[in-house]
């Protein structure tokens, strides 16, 4: 192939080098704040006295959502909290299958207020319940999740500090059968290390609908939840942030989810939660390089769109790439007829441009990034198929969903939620 064009290398280089200083800053957030973190990992409500624990209401927003509803209460009822201070709320929006009759079970229950309404949308599903709680925490858990026992008790010691007006958890999936999901594992993993650097500075960009937990007030000063293109706990946290309120997370509090089965649910649901972002964005742009805002404005939003930038960029570039060197190989084959080479290696001859040089250190924080994911989701640095996996498939399915919201953002085609 012919030397590549002066102007498009230095673009290459500086995309390479963004992404790469995004990821060496949160690996040193990581290293500078480790005793931090290891401070706040031992902190549990069952330590405190039971007197002084908050009353919470978990709400359960439902569509369709039959087969895992009963699980999900069920998981909440098996929490380890007070029962005299906690109080689930299921509300069905509308389903068109048994929801609401598995939901029945519940009616004599004193612990569980169900509701049923016309479907208007998750987040209408919600208001109906923060409107009908007075607990001092109220929280939602989607209907296909599920809590470990000890989440609550890792969440609530964190709103000890006044400040902190919201606590997201770390979100894992159930464990995986298909080589889709072990993707996803991986993913998921990778966000539970990425969610506790973005609380280290307060720039936690979601409050996920699995889990989340929020004081009271904010619902009273701010307001209940908005439709905001089908990512109301995106809209949610920005909406904190634009009051500069504190968006805490409990790395220790697990919450297990479902993943989309195939590749085809995966792209909708990513495709969803990407155009979200970025129609979110572009309502609260005011927040963009707002140092009054802090972190949130300088590094968290600006990050996620400057990755999505850079994902379309590469995907391009690596197809017009392929494709020269598909031509340049095929030229050569009608000139010289087909050779094969086994390739030698000598370290005198190692590419070592600077873009070459970048995307090795490119890749190297990336490997990182999924060891610590590991490590932090699991306790564990042993590698397992899923890393395999997302390292070997991510980058090619990535770019599909990026491409789609892009085109669905800029002309504000939101699309359904399911």
């Amino acid at each position: 192939m012919q030397p590549m064009n002066p102007i498009l290398s230095i673009v290459v280089e500086a995309f390479l080098f963004i992404s790469l200083y995004v990821q060496v800053f949160l690996i040193i957030t990581l290293i500078e704040h480790r005793e931090t973190l290891s401070a706040k990992k031992g902190r549990r409500a069952d330590a405190l006295q039971p007197i002084a624990l908050p009353t919470v209401s978990v709400i359960v927003p439902c569509f369709n959502e039959q087969a895992t509803v009963v699980g999900t209460i069920e998981s909440l009822k098996r929490l380890n909290y007070p029962q005299d201070k906690l109080s689930i709320i299921a509300v069905d929006d509308g389903s068109t299958d048994d929801t609401w009759s598995y939901l029945k079970k519940y009616e004599n229950d004193p612990q569980v207020k169900l509701f049923h309404k016309d479907n208007g949308g998750k987040h209408t599903a919600v208001n109906i319940g923060i409107e009908n709680s007075t607990s001092d925490i109220v929280g939602c858990l989607d209907a296909d999740s599920f809590v470990h026992p000890e989440a609550l008790n890792r969440m609530v010691p964190l709103f000890a500090d006044p400040r902190v007006m919201a606590v997201t958890p770390a979100i894992r999936l159930r464990p995986p059968s298909k080589l889709i999901e072990y993707i996803q594992n991986a993913e998921y993993n990778i966000g539970v290390f990425l969610r506790k650097m973005y609380s280290v500075f307060n720039a936690i960009h979601v409050t996920p609908g699995p889990f989340s937990m929020f004081r009271r007030s904010v619902f009273e000063h701010v307001g209940t939840f908005r439709s905001a293109y089908n990512t109301e706990d995106l809209e949610m946290a920005l909406r904190l942030h634009s009051h500069n309120m504190v968006i805490e997370n409990a790395e220790h509090a697990y919450v297990y989810t479902t993943p989309p089965a195939t590749v085809k649910a995966l792209v909708k649901q990513r495709v969803r939660w990407t155009t979200g972002f970025l129609l979110n964005v572009r309502d609260y742009r005011r927040l963009l390089f707002s140092r009054r805002h802090g972190q949130i404005g300088t590094f968290t939003l600006p990050a996620g769109v400057m990755s999505l930038v850079t994902a379309m960029f590469f995907a391009g570039y690596a197809i017009v790439n392929a494709a020269g060197t598909a031509y340049d190989n095929l030229t050569r084959w009608q000139l010289v007829g087909w050779q094969w080479h086994w390739p030698a290696f000598q370290l005198f001859y190692l590419n070592t441009t600077v873009i070459r040089l970048l995307t090795f250190a490119l890749i190297a924080a990336a490997v990182a990034f999924i060891f610590f994911g590991k490590r932090m989701a699991t306790g564990t640095w042993r590698p397992s198929r899923d890393m395999l996996a997302y390292v070997a498939l991510y980058g090619f399915l990535a770019p599909v969903w990026v491409a789609i919201s892009w085109g669905r953002a800029l002309t504000r085609n939101v699309g359904n939620w399911r």
